[in-house]
């Protein structure tokens, strides 16, 4: 059995067990079982899957990083929220605000990081709609 821990900036979003979990790693899906050897990798904004018992869970995660140590999982994440309590009308108008703003700042020529974060804001958002709308 694994430990599954998701730490954001502001607090534990979550702390189970899990038979599997997939991770939204940059360089692809990566399924963690137990016994796994030592990993940590990059994790882009996307749908992570907790299987328990059978049973598949959705949780939509910001860009971040995973470390696999033992039996745990670590995520570290900027964001994340569990698929069912995504509200879809909200994600859509949020991200409708937050291309604006980013096609805004693109044409000011503002500060790259700063447009980094933008996108990444986009991102995290589009990965909210694309899971919610999977699980309908």
């Amino acid at each position: 059995m694994l430990t599954l821990e998701i730490i954001t900036p502001d607090e534990k979003v979550l702390s189970t067990e899990a038979d599997q979990v997939v991770l939204p790693a940059e360089s692809g899906e990566t399924g963690i079982l137990t016994g796994h050897v030592p990993l940590v990798t990059k994790i882009k904004a996307g749908e992570l899957k907790v299987i328990k018992d059978g049973k598949t869970e959705f949780i939509a995660v910001d860009h971040g990083f995973a470390k696999v140590l033992g039996n745990t999982v670590s995520v570290l994440t900027e964001a994340a929220i569990d698929v069912k309590e995504i509200d879809l009308a909200e994600v859509e108008s949020a991200q409708s605000r937050a291309e604006k703003a980013l096609e805004e700042a693109e044409a000011e020529g503002i500060d790259p990081f700063e447009l980094e974060r933008l996108e990444k804001n986009v991102q995290f958002l589009i990965a909210q709609k694309m899971s919610k709308g999977r699980r309908r």
